[in-house]
This record gives C-alpha cells, sequence and structure tokens, in this order.
C-alpha cells in the first residue's frame, strides 16, 4: 500500500524541506532541480520496488501527482 506521507518524507528528506505537501509542485515550490528529481524517483522506486518509466516523468508536477503515479505501479505490478 502506498501512504501518501511515506512519498512526502522520501521528497522531504531529498531536498531538505520541512514540510512537504500533496499540493506542492516540485519544481516551483519545493525548488527540485533536474538532479534532485533524479534522486527523489529513485528512492521512491527503490522503497516501493517499482520502476517509474522515463517518458512519465513529464506527468509529474506536484507531490500529489508522484503519490498517484506510486499508487497504480504498485497496485499494477
Amino acid at each position: 500500500m502506498v501512504e501518501a506521507d511515506v512519498v512526502k518524507e522520501l521528497i522531504a528528506v531529498q531536498l531538505g524541506a520541512l514540510s512537504v505537501d500533496e499540493n506542492d509542485r516540485i519544481v516551483e515550490d519545493l525548488g527540485a532541480e533536474s538532479m534532485d528529481i533524479v534522486n527523489i524517483i529513485a528512492a521512491v522506486e527503490e522503497r516501493y520496488d517499482i520502476h517509474i518509466e522515463e517518458s512519465l516523468l513529464p506527468d509529474i508536477a506536484t507531490v500529489g501527482d508522484l503519490v498517484g503515479l506510486v499508487r497504480r505501479q504498485v497496485e499494477g505490478a
């Protein structure tokens, strides 16, 4: 089961953010750069033992987008 709080914590750790909300935009609000995004995706993939296709990355704008994508990947696995 994918818990939004786990994904938010992974993002917070990668970005050194004090708080992360599902409505936060990963780049605009949280200040993630391309390498940060790579690290976030790697952390999520490792945590949930999934693979997120590079072609799906443009669909991830907000923390909630990433949570939803991870849920779909885990449920489809």
